[in-house]
């Protein structure tokens, strides 16, 4: 047997061994819905809300089976805490369509990014366990809006927000809070389990409002929150809300 013919024959049982192997993979079942509730509630022991629209921009840019959940919460007993705003985009079955990397979006929005990290907010849920997030805080300038321009602090500079924004993926049985991280559980979700998966990817946001003290604004102290305070607000309310509206 010269050596073209081995070469033959061993591709031809590279072939044979890799097409048989579909068969050992389990079969497909329906997508698997995510952790997360679509309904998010109303109020929350001393929290209201107000629900919050998606943009037509949003829209058409999504898959059309991609569905919404979002709320603006204020807490009753802090009403100078500026609120916490929760925006949650349920995957269709075109994934990559339907959810979108957040830095991405966020830079095109004209956020400038201060820091950016991967963390875990202890104590979370009933059980004891943390939630795994991306953290990210960004500063933008306002800009000129119907041809008025912004207003200007105390440098003569157009003001700017800072914010903090916490995002993370809920899957069928895992949360995670990296893209790749998400891809790699669905690849093992398909391979070894034999489904796809529904995701819902949630944000949680709220302003930081000592920036505009900062810029020379005179604003009562009790609306003043700094970075630290914004966060521990957040995560306060974070750690009411989930236990509510993500299945064990």
């Amino acid at each position: 047997m010269d050596a073209i013919t081995k070469r033959l024959w061993v591709l031809l049982v590279i072939l044979a061994v890799g097409f048989s192997s579909i068969w050992l993979l389990p079969k497909q079942k329906e997508m698997a819905v995510s952790r997360l509730s679509k309904d998010l509630p109303v109020s929350l022991d001393s929290w209201t809300s107000e629900k919050r629209e998606v943009s037509a921009a949003e829209l058409k840019i999504l898959a059309e089976d991609t569905e919404f959940a979002r709320r603006f919460y204020k807490d009753t007993t802090n009403q100078g805490f500026a609120g916490v705003e929760v925006s949650v985009v349920f995957s269709g079955k075109d994934i990559n369509n339907s959810l979108h990397r957040p830095e991405v979006c966020l830079r095109g929005q004209g956020w400038n990014f201060v820091r950016e990290r991967s963390i875990v907010i202890p104590n979370v849920f009933e059980d004891g366990s943390g939630l795994p997030v991306r953290e990210i805080v960004c500063v933008r300038p306002r800009v000129a809006h119907d041809g008025v321009e912004p207003p200007k602090n105390m440098f003569g500079e157009p003001v700017y927000d800072k914010r903090i924004q916490y995002y993370t993926f809920f899957g069928a049985e895992k949360i995670v809070s990296g893209h790749y991280d998400r891809t790699f559980v669905d690849i093992q979700a398909r391979l070894l389990k034999g489904y796809d998966q529904q995701w819902a990817y949630a944000t949680f946001s709220v302003p930081v409002t000592s920036v505009y003290r900062e810029q020379g604004f005179q604003i009562p102290d009790e609306q003043v929150f700094d970075e630290a305070q914004s966060a521990e607000l957040m995560e306060e309310f974070m750690r009411k809300l989930l236990p509510e509206v993500v299945a064990p």
